[in-house]
């Protein structure tokens, strides 16, 4: 009887043991990941806006 619980769920705990700190690990990386594109593309916007407000500056200084 113990020798079919043995073969059955040991497996199972191992492979649980590996499977959790795995998905843990590859979720935080791809927060990193997905954390550092934002950035990019926040400072990409704020840059675009500073280009435009000063486009608008030399605009409104050449007339």
């Amino acid at each position: 009887m113990f020798e079919s619980v043995f073969y059955t769920v040991a497996p199972m705990v191992v492979i649980g043991f590996v499977a959790v700190p795995a998905a843990l690990v590859l979720s935080i990386c791809a927060g990193v990941q997905k954390y550092t594109e934002w950035r990019e593309y926040k400072a990409a916007l704020a840059a675009e806006e500073a280009a435009e407000v000063s486009a608008a500056e030399s605009a409104a200084d050449g007339e």
